[in-house]
């Protein structure tokens, strides 16, 4: 079956991202089987990896902060009274960087005695290689989670987008004073996909309500370049055929990055893809537009270079790929360019306009 022809339903809820390697195959992480409790209930995470801002006494201390463990006062407890500024926390490091598709809150139950609970919260994360904590935003660019609203019973939200981190923090966030406490657990697996992050220019403008930006992308902006993080060219959600659709409700256009041809000088579009080491790869995927009524289409050509240090891309010939225009189906689809075992730990991609408009959706390798 075509992947195009897959309910987007069902897409959503299965695959993230998948690396194509040489010799083995490091493929498809399964957000289905992607969340696991990492262990603050079962002590996994031991306390020596758990710390806060600040806590109101020794018996609310930053350890005591698990789901569903009634030690001590029942759960952690900043200091200072909650409000708007972000300036109390549990931080959380989970030893290796994973994939974190879920959160869970609770209250101070403190068996029957506690009042205290956290209505709202952001949540905070890092991973080595970031130089700042990033605050997870959904796709309308909303930063607060739903909280409690009782002491004793458990809210879990998931992650749309899901996050990759070492370190979480739980931010707790009032729209009056109040005193807060907390108790969390995360889920989510390992991250072994082993990409870092890629860089690209921002995606353009088209008219209306568009927007065809990363939107959740978490590292740095500037001058129109995105660089050093992580975005919704693999988060594993694929965008709408029809891209001035709004199928989940986040606005017309996303899931795509586009650009267009005149604001580019008739350059190629680049991005490059940084992966924590040294790898052979087989081949890359580009899940791409092909609107071409609505002057959009795959990409005429590319050209895919290696690195390992990230300067110098001339070790090793480019692969030059040519791609036979469709102007039939304009059903958005998987572009598959073979690599032959090329080693890099960079790896740089340029995208060759066809028509005006060039909208990507996913890059996986």
């Amino acid at each position: 079956m075509a992947l195009s022809m897959v309910p987007r339903s069902l897409l959503l809820a299965t695959w993230w991202w998948c690396l194509v390697l040489v010799p083995r195959v490091t493929c498809l992480i399964n957000l289905g089987h992607c969340e696991a409790a990492l262990g603050m209930e079962s002590l996994g995470i031991p306390d020596e990896h758990i710390t806060a801002s600040s806590f109101f006494d020794t018996a609310v201390n930053a350890i005591y902060g698990r789901a569903r463990v009634e030690a001590e006062g029942g759960a952690w407890c900043p200091r200072q009274v909650i409000h708007r500024a972000e300036e109390e926390f549990l931080e959380v490091y989970l030893g290796d960087t994973h994939l974190v598709t879920k959160v869970e809150v609770q209250g101070r139950f403190g068996n029957g005695q506690g009042r205290e609970y956290a209505e709202k919260y952001k949540l905070q994360y890092w991973r080595p290689g970031m130089d700042h904590w990033n605050t997870h935003k959904d796709g309308n660019e909303n930063e607060l989670l739903e909280g409690n609203s009782n002491t004793y019973l458990a809210q879990t939200s998931q992650l749309s987008p899901p996050v990759v981190a070492a370190r979480v923090r739980f931010v707790p966030y009032s729209d009056h004073p109040r005193t807060v406490c907390m108790r969390v657990e995360l889920y989510g697996c390992r991250y072994t996909d082993g990409l870092v992050s890629y860089s690209l220019p921002d995606g353009d403008a088209r008219g209306g309500d568009y927007n065809l930006r990363d939107l959740t992308y978490d590292g740095s902006r500037r001058g129109g370049w995105l660089s050093g993080g992580l975005g919704q060219l693999s988060d594993g959600e694929t965008g709408h055929t029809n891209f001035r659709v709004d199928a989940l409700g986040r606005g017309r256009g996303y899931e795509w990055v586009g650009w267009k041809n005149d604001s580019r000088q008739r350059q190629p579009v680049e991005l490059t893809f940084e992966f924590e080491s040294v790898r052979n790869f087989s081949a890359v995927h580009i899940y791409t537009n092909n609107f071409f009524t609505k002057d959009t289409q795959v990409f005429s050509r590319a050209r895919v270079l290696f690195s390992v240090g990230g300067e110098h891309y001339h070790a090793q010939p480019p692969v030059e790929f040519e791609y036979v225009a469709d102007r039939i189906f304009e059903n958005a689809r998987n572009v598959t360019i073979r690599l032959h075992g090329a080693a890099a730990k960079f790896v740089k991609v340029q995208l060759f306009f066809a028509l005006r408009w060039i909208l990507i959706s996913r890059g996986h390798f």
